[in-house]
């Protein structure tokens, strides 16, 4: 059975932590309408940022998510290693799952550590419309942002980069199917 928390803050990051010591799949939900409630496994937790390890509807991991803490409102946990979930994963070779190294206090030293464990990241700016995502390599950091050199849904580069403030990112993505298929396609980012 599973049980549906919404909390403050502080209790948010206790059930965040008590689900990774579990192994326990999460669905996180956003304070922001209609932004994605992502089910995962929590594979990381710093002073600002959660890592989960995502799972996707064909029950398989699928990269990973860090998101704002700041903007989670609930976590429900949804069971562990016993479950259809943990079973099936761990008979396909992906229990448990694990983290990768990336820094979870700072926006932009998760962006900068997520592009050195993968080719491209995804940044999503939920405040501004939860429903777009841009892809893409980053190029350059400011104090203030990141200037991303984006991959179209077609793996075709974008001419020059776009710059993005790190105040608006909620959530980065990377090692995830669709990120590696654009980065098999599209090749090396243009020098």
């Amino acid at each position: 059975m599973s049980e549906v928390k919404t909390r403050s803050a502080r209790d948010v990051r206790a059930e965040l932590d008590e689900a990774a010591q579990e192994q326990a799949l999460v669905r996180v939900s956003w304070s922001i309408r209609r932004s994605d409630e992502l089910d995962g496994f929590v594979v990381g937790l710093g002073q600002a940022w959660v890592l989960l390890a995502e799972l996707d509807h064909d029950i398989h991991l699928n990269g990973y998510a860090a998101l704002r803490l700041g903007g989670v409102s609930r976590v429900e946990r949804c069971g562990g290693s016993d479950t259809f979930v943990g079973r099936a994963l761990a008979a396909r070779g992906e229990w448990p799952p694990v983290g990768v190294d990336v820094d979870l206090d700072g926006v932009a030293e998760l962006v900068r550590t997520a592009a050195e464990v993968a080719s491209l990241v995804t940044l999503h700016a939920e405040e501004d419309d939860p429903t777009v995502c841009f892809v893409g390599r980053p190029v350059r950091f400011t104090t203030r942002s990141v200037h991303l050199l984006g991959i179209t849904p077609q793996a075709e580069w974008a001419d020059r980069p776009d710059t993005w403030a790190f105040a608006d990112v909620a959530r980065v993505e990377c090692g995830g199917r669709y990120e590696e298929a654009l980065a098999l396609i599209g090749g090396a980012p243009p020098a």
